[in-house]
């Protein structure tokens, strides 16, 4: 859980600037708001913050935009919770402004992140020479990787890494074609639900071991002229987040965390849902019913490790008069719960009939329950 630079100040990449100041005021207002307490603790600097040339004797290096240094600001954001992450590459070059990358460096590369103190390192293209080189600092660090989804790395990228992207770049969008380098069905936060879908991502999900379907786009640019329904909205925000969190994926967002709305931080700050995303039983949630013909919903369960059962009702359409749900619940459960918690109301359901559920569903909406038997 933590923040990334990728998307603050423009739509994802656009720019991704970065500098010791911001990223000092973004600490700050994430320790004030209670985010660090929630959990949230990685600061990930992106695309940003290394300069163009390696020192003279072979080293990266901070660009002038972080004057007093890498390890200093591994100590300002330790000194309040959090941990420092920055990303490299395994070619010779980064992606977005040809940054150095880290082929034929990966021995003092690691050993320069294990100095600074970073205790997440994320690279592209990476392989396991670059994980076994940063198993040799002896600094514990997560290690984040990047592969797109491709050389189906579900497969083995628990075996290299902690995290591993699962599909191509994510955008702040309902939906987007697949314009990006990777697999998947497309961009959009729609898209990337249905390709977890098919994916079935409990099937790869261990401690240790979590798929990465990218960053969260949390009310992206909520306050800015591109705030509309191209842009992620209230109800596609609490759709993404619903969806990370039965998946056990990270929650790493991408958006501005300073000066936070109501909307964003009922959002980011649901305590319930943080819980279903960091249960300790690692698995991830499965779709088990997918809407047809003759139902308008999905239906998704996660097993947690007190025996409860987190299920997502899913209208993925967009028909202004929304979708009727009616379901039993042995259709989808060995048995019926006796106790149903609505995980963004914050309150408990009292069922007219307890063998059954019913809920109206907006276009993209989700009802997220935890379920107690």
């Amino acid at each position: 859980m933590g923040w990334n630079t990728w998307c603050t100040n423009d739509l994802c990449g656009l720019v991704d600037h970065c500098s010791e100041h911001l990223v000092k005021s973004v600490v700050d207002a994430m320790k004030s708001s209670g985010l660090v307490d929630l959990g949230y603790e990685y600061i990930n600097l992106d695309d940003c913050w290394a300069d163009h040339s390696r020192t003279d004797e072979g080293r990266l290096q901070p660009s002038p935009l972080f004057p007093s240094g890498m390890a200093h600001l591994a100590d300002y954001i330790d000194s309040a919770g959090m941990k420092l992450g920055l990303y490299t590459c395994v070619g010779t070059k980064t992606c977005k402004y040809n940054r150095p990358g880290s082929y034929g460096h990966f021995d003092v590369d690691a050993q320069t992140f294990a100095e600074w103190g970073p205790w997440n390192c994320t690279a592209l293209e990476l392989y396991t020479e670059f994980s076994a080189q940063l198993n040799a600092t002896n600094h514990p660090m997560l290690f984040s990787l990047c592969e797109w989804g491709v050389d189906d790395v579900w497969e083995w990228g628990g075996d290299v890494g902690q995290m591993f992207r699962i599909q191509m770049d994510h955008l702040p969008l309902w939906q987007f074609p697949p314009k990006a380098q990777g697999v998947g069905y497309g961009q959009g936060v729609s898209n990337i639900i249905e390709w977890m879908g098919d994916l079935q991502p409990s099937k790869y999900t261990r401690q240790f071991a979590y798929l990465d379907p990218d960053f969260l786009m949390t009310l992206m640019l909520e306050d800015s002229s591109w705030h509309n329904k191209t842009v992620m909205d209230y109800v596609d925000s609490k759709t993404e987040f619903s969806f990370w969190a039965l998946w056990s994926s990270p929650l790493i967002f991408a958006t501005d965390p300073r000066d936070m709305s109501d909307a964003k931080k009922s959002i980011l700050m649901n305590a319930e849902i943080i819980a279903v995303n960091q249960d300790r039983l690692f698995t991830a949630g499965d779709r088990i019913l997918k809407d047809n013909d003759d139902s308008c919903f999905q239906v998704w369960t996660k097993p947690l490790q007190n025996g409860d059962v987190a299920v997502i009702f899913y209208y993925p359409g967009e028909a202004d008069e929304g979708c009727n749900l009616q379901i039993r619940w042995d259709e989808i459960l060995s048995s019926s719960p006796v106790h149903v918690r609505d995980l963004w109301a914050h309150e408990d359901l009292i069922e007219q009939d307890s063998a059954s559920h019913s809920v109206h569903l907006q276009a993209h909406e989700v009802e997220m329950l935890r379920l107690t038997f």
